[in-house]
């Protein structure tokens, strides 16, 4: 039995049935006790009555004669009607049925002085001479010189529950009609747990068709949690798409990483075969060259060996920054200090370009917390940006400046702009430059503003400059 509904279903009716025969058998227990109870009440004073009628019953030689003659007389009345003459022990000493039908010879006598007492709430049952453990409602009185005339009043037809079934129509109705909502019962139980389960079961195959690759058995979030179920298929639901945005994630960083390599491996060939070609033409041709081609074809290797170093230091330096593992130990640091020292180390570049690089009078220190080795990298990344875009005769401004708890740093340039479709993807490590370069200088730029809890914004318009602007949270 695998099926939740079924498992359900028995577990519903294993508990239901015990509980309905446990109600038919209290209704047939209480039907006897409330005959018992009628029995009792309506003969209560019967002991009494024939003690008044049979004044002589403990007198010795009357005793079997009268016996006879009283059990005869109460035969017409009621057939179940025994009367026992008791000692004052208990001892029975003369009974209407045979003496050698008795099985006990004395009758407990606490519950007779409890019905002299009126001590009688429901059926007050007495011992039953003829049955070793029977018990019987009773009448009784004590007699006139000690002991008791004991009288049971026993309805032979009603003794068990099976005789009180077969002797009524009422409780034979009503044990049928236990039976039946016993049985609708279970059948209400066995709805009851496949209504429970059928959304499990709806939900259960939708995760067995569910494709993270396709649209196949994505499931709907429910309208509304009505309850555990709704909840279920909610988390289910927000799961899947987690899932599938996930695997789209996947495969668009899949991508990315795949066009990097292609592009780094072109950025890479470029600089090598310009290496190799200069080293090559060296050795070939060491012994004829003069001593100025040398130097200059020399000069040449170890601008495109720097370059080479440049692009892998860059490759290691952003796979750092983005998978979390760079050193990070940010301190107190002047940014204006720090923006001025940049600036006086690129000048001489700039001037070798013929770019005028500017640096307007910091408003303050600018404390910021963070690590003064990569900040200086991510202002140096963006200042050779505007550097590269700017033609000869061209103007960097830098400007600092301190508002809403930030220190900003802005570098604006006279270039020549950026296309409006690259702007959104100027950061990002796979965006490669329309004049063929990687573009691997502004994502670390950007890594390790991050880093700092701040980011880099820029601006531009295709013939009017470039702005870019660094934010970090100020101390």
């Amino acid at each position: 039995m695998r099926s939740l509904a079924a498992r359900l279903a028995l577990a519903f009716s294993l508990l239901v049935l015990p509980l309905g025969a446990l109600f038919v058998w209290g209704a047939l227990d209480a039907a006897r006790r409330y005959h018992q109870e009628i029995a009792q009440n309506q003969y209560r004073g019967l002991a009494e009555n024939l003690l008044h009628l049979r004044p002589g019953l403990m007198v010795g030689g009357e005793r079997a004669g009268a016996l006879d003659a009283l059990a005869a007389e109460l035969a017409m009345i009621n057939p179940g009607v025994e009367v026992y003459l008791l000692d004052a022990q208990g001892r029975i000493v003369g009974a209407s049925p045979p003496m050698e039908a008795l099985v006990r010879k004395r009758v407990d006598l606490r519950p007779l002085e409890r019905f002299l007492r009126g001590e009688v709430r429901g059926p007050l049952l007495g011992d039953d001479p003829k049955r070793p453990r029977g018990r019987q409602v009773f009448s009784a009185a004590p007699v006139p010189g000690g002991g008791w005339i004991y009288v049971l009043l026993s309805d032979r037809a009603l003794d068990s529950v099976a005789e009180a079934v077969a002797g009524s129509t009422v409780l034979r109705l009503a044990l049928w009609a236990g039976l039946g909502l016993v049985l609708l019962a279970a059948l209400v139980a066995a709805g009851t747990a496949w209504g429970l389960t059928r959304r499990l079961t709806a939900l259960e195959a939708a995760m067995e068709r569910f494709d993270p690759a396709t649209e196949v058995g994505l499931p709907s979030a429910a309208a509304g949690e009505r309850d555990e179920i709704d909840r279920l298929h909610a988390r289910f639901a927000e799961l899947a798409g987690r899932v599938r945005a996930l695997l789209a994630s996947e495969r668009e960083a899949d991508r990315h990483r795949r066009e990097l390599v292609a592009g780094v491996s072109h950025d890479l060939r470029t600089p090598l075969a310009v290496l190799s070609g200069y080293l090559e033409t060296l050795e070939q041709e060491g012994e004829r060259l003069g001593a100025a081609d040398r130097v200059r074809y020399l000069a040449a290797a170890r601008a495109q060996a720097a370059r080479l170093a440049r692009m892998t230091d860059d490759l290691f330096t952003l796979a750092r920054l983005e998978s979390g593992a760079w050193p990070f130990a940010p301190e107190p640091l002047a940014l204006a200090e720090l923006v001025q020292d940049v600036v006086l180390e690129l000048r001489p570049r700039f001037e070798a370009r013929g770019v005028a690089l500017e640096l307007a009078p910091p408003p303050g220190p600018l404390l910021v917390k963070g690590e003064a080795g990569l900040l200086e990298r991510a202002l140096v990344n963006v200042l050779a940006n505007a550097l590269e875009h700017t033609p000869k005769g061209g103007r960097v401004a830098v400007r600092l400046a301190e508002k809403d708890g930030e220190a900003r740093v802005a570098v604006a340039d006279t270039g020549s702009g950026i296309a409006p479709e690259d702007l959104p993807h100027l950061f990002e490590r796979t965006f490669r430059k329309r004049d063929g370069g990687s573009g691997l200088g502004l994502a670390i730029a950007q890594q390790a503003l991050r880093l700092h809890g701040g980011r880099i914004e820029a601006a531009s318009a295709p013939g009017e400059g470039s702005r870019f602007v660094l934010r970090l949270p100020a101390i």
